[in-house]
């Protein structure tokens, strides 16, 4: 049996070192690299993509390989991660499990819907070889609000946001997979405001949902860049702060567990990290596991400086090492127990079936239910938001229109409006008989568009009409003229066939909405 001291004795202090430093695989390019850098450095595990995971064909074959070599080499297990937290994120080799957004599993008022979504993807994880999922997202709405991620927050309310957090962690671990909840205290560098400057009102409302999966002995969690003034520097990372690390995570909220960084040279393009001097200064931080870059290079020199100035700072040799074993320690304690579970899971019958009821119940009508069962003669408009048309791959367009043609007998299709001339609309208008249904699918739409401004118009030319948000339920108080107004919460081909089937029900609609949304009188 692999005990501590084993390791301790048989591992050089430089693959010790490894332990506290993960590599981000984000394309399917950098795979191999990335496999050799972690055996041959014994890296603390690897954050695998979602774009790797959809794109490779036997990537689940790959990363069981690449498990077990790691484990044969070494005597205990590598961490393999993902973030699969939802939504339009969701992105696994097929057949597989659709789910809804995190605010689609909130907007059902059911926190079983959230232990049913963790626990299928878990399960589905898990034919992959996949043992951490970075999941779920913790923080409150509005969350990554500029970047148009607004869907994957369980709502604004603190104690509803711990109650759905806690049962999707427990439903993680239920179905065999550890939970690492993000981003504390929020994840981009960019995203100020006053209220991270109050730090008792920081504990009452925004770090509550940390704190109730910190309790529940969580895993791990994931530091993200956003500066925390009321105890350190606006201009300092939070993933870079001991003082948040140490004073606030650690003392303040009572974690026990592993805390990762996020990414240091991610998505953020409003700071500018140097990978090698942040992993150093993460590490220096408090944090047990750092993410340097998505570039194998970068990993590889983080990795040499941490070791070279572990050289060097007698203080930091001890805090690096005490780290590395500490997430040694977790791997023995949490991982030697996981077991993969076979391919038919993903994407079985009985998850699509827990997934689809999830999906109908979170379908919340906000204007326009007295007009329901929905009726309508001919064929309808389907406008389709740019954004949305970006957001779907070649084959969900298809399946897409594909549903729309089965469920309306046929339609036009309006794409690129803002393109239009007004003349063009007009012209539409009086070439379509005046009943007929305009359906507008959005997603997390700009106020002041051009796009948005069209949408308008039409809804103000064609009277019958129904507006479907796929996003957050916040485009409908744009188009608050509109008869029906409909939140889906998820741009999904599975989530348009739910709102299709509830508009087409005698039955009132179960969902609600998470968050305040007034469409005024």
């Amino acid at each position: 049996m692999t005990t501590l001291e084993k390791i301790i004795q048989k591992l050089p202090f430089e693959k010790i070192i490894g332990q506290t430093v993960m590599g981000y695989v984000k394309d399917s390019r950098s795979i191999e690299c990335f496999k050799k850098i972690a055996l041959e450095n014994a890296l603390g595990g690897l954050i695998i993509g979602r774009e790797v995971l959809s794109s490779i064909r036997n990537i689940g074959r790959e990363l069981k390989e690449l498990a077990e070599l790691y484990k044969k080499t070494y005597g205990f297990s590598i961490i393999l991660a993902t973030e699969q937290d939802g939504g339009r994120l969701e992105k696994l080799p097929q057949p597989s499990t659709e789910l809804p957004s995190l605010m689609g599993i909130s907007a059902t008022g059911d926190t079983k819907s959230a232990y049913i979504a963790g626990y299928i993807t878990a399960l589905e994880l898990r034919t992959l070889s996949i043992n951490v999922n970075l999941a779920p997202v913790a923080n409150l709405y509005p969350y990554e609000t500029m970047r148009s991620f607004r869907e994957n927050s369980f709502g604004e309310d603190p104690d509803e946001v711990s109650d759905y957090v806690a049962s999707y962690v427990r439903g993680l671990r239920n179905g065999g997979l550890m939970s690492f909840v993000k981003y504390f205290p929020r994840r981009f560098f960019d995203q100020r405001d006053r209220n991270l400057e109050a730090l008792g009102e920081l504990y009452k409302r925004d770090f509550k949902p940390f704190q109730t999966a910190f309790k529940m002995g969580v895993e791990g969690v994931v530091i993200g860049h956003t500066p925390l003034p009321a105890v350190d520097s606006a201009n300092t990372p939070s993933s870079l702060s001991a003082k948040v690390v140490e004073k606030v995570v650690k003392r303040g909220l009572g974690f026990k567990n592993m805390l990762v960084t996020d990414c240091l040279n991610g998505e953020d393009n409003s700071v500018h990290i140097d990978p090698e001097k942040a992993a150093v200064t993460a590490l220096k931080a408090g944090n047990h596991i750092v993410v340097p870059s998505t570039d194998e290079e970068d990993v590889k020199n983080a990795l040499e400086r941490i070791v070279e100035e572990a050289g060097r700072d007698k203080e930091f040799y001890n805090k690096v090492r005490n780290s590395a074993l500490e997430v040694l320690s977790f791997k023995l304690r949490k991982l030697e127990k996981f077991k993969k579970t076979p391919e038919k899971t993903r994407g079985s019958l009985i998850n699509r079936s827990r997934a689809w009821k999830i999906f109908v119940n979170s379908i919340a009508v906000v204007k326009g239910a007295g007009e329901l069962p929905l009726r309508f003669f001919g064929k309808p408009l389907v406008v389709l938001a740019n954004r949305l048309n970006n957001l779907f791959e070649d084959d969900e367009k298809k399946r897409l229109l594909q549903t729309l043609e089965e469920e309306f007998n046929g339609f036009e299709l309006l794409e690129h409006v803002d393109e239009m001339p007004g003349r063009r609309l007009n012209e539409l208008y009086r070439n379509t008989p005046s009943n007929t249904l305009l359906v507008v699918l959005t997603y997390n739409m700009h106020e002041d568009g051009k796009e948005t401004s069209v949408f308008k118009k039409l809804i103000e030319l064609f009277r019958e009409n129904v507006v479907i948000s796929l996003g957050s339920p916040e485009d409908l108080k744009l188009f608050s003229g509109a008869k029906i107004c409909v939140a889906a919460f998820t741009p999904s081909v599975t989530a348009v066939k739910a709102v299709l089937k509830v508009l087409r029900s005698k039955t009132p609609p179960p969902g609600r909405i998470p968050i305040r949304v007034s469409l005024g009188s």
